[in-house]
């Protein structure tokens, strides 16, 4: 591919992600910081029900927020059979997902999310982790490559062009 055509997408690419992912100089790799979804409550009291989507969705918050990922996925799994159509519970376990680093599984969450709901934050995620998950292909597929291979010079120039455009 030539530089100034590679250079010309990976400018769109930074203008993209700029104030999106957080870069530190020392590690290449992004990291991945997803946009929240609006809280969706209504004034009023949690309900007291154990079993009804409003209350497991308060203790997946609160799991979430107090650092028990693992409690607040089941929570949300949860949430998922409990409300079929509803974007927002498969849109939370994207985010969650994306924070461990499990990128595959925060893709197909978000993927769900959008089937039941075309929204610009849950898209603007999956654009991320997509991104992550292209950068992770092309840095196993450089140390793949033999020394001698062109392909292997090309990818390498292609991650340094792409970090190089990511950084600010």
């Amino acid at each position: 591919m030539p530089r100034l055509l590679l250079t010309a997408i990976f400018s769109v690419f930074s203008a993209t992600l700029s104030g999106c992912a957080v870069t530190s100089p020392g590690n290449m790799a992004a990291t991945f910081r997803p946009l929240s979804a609006s809280p969706e409550r209504t004034a009023g009291a949690v309900p007291t029900q154990a079993a009804s989507p409003a209350f497991i969705e308060e203790r997946a918050r609160q799991a979430d927020a107090t650092g028990r990922r693992d409690v607040a996925e089941g929570y949300y799994l949860q949430l998922t059979r409990l409300k079929p159509q509803d974007a927002n519970p498969w849109f939370q376990l994207g985010n969650l997902y994306a924070e461990q680093g499990r990128l595959d599984s925060a893709e197909r969450a978000y993927r769900e999310a959008l089937r039941r709901r075309d929204d610009a934050k849950t898209l603007h995620n999956l654009g991320l982790v997509q991104v992550k998950l292209g950068i992770g292909a092309l840095r196993e597929a450089q140390h793949r490559l033999p020394p001698a291979d062109a392909a292997r010079q090309e990818t390498r120039e292609l991650l340094r062009t792409l970090l190089e455009t990511a950084l600010p």
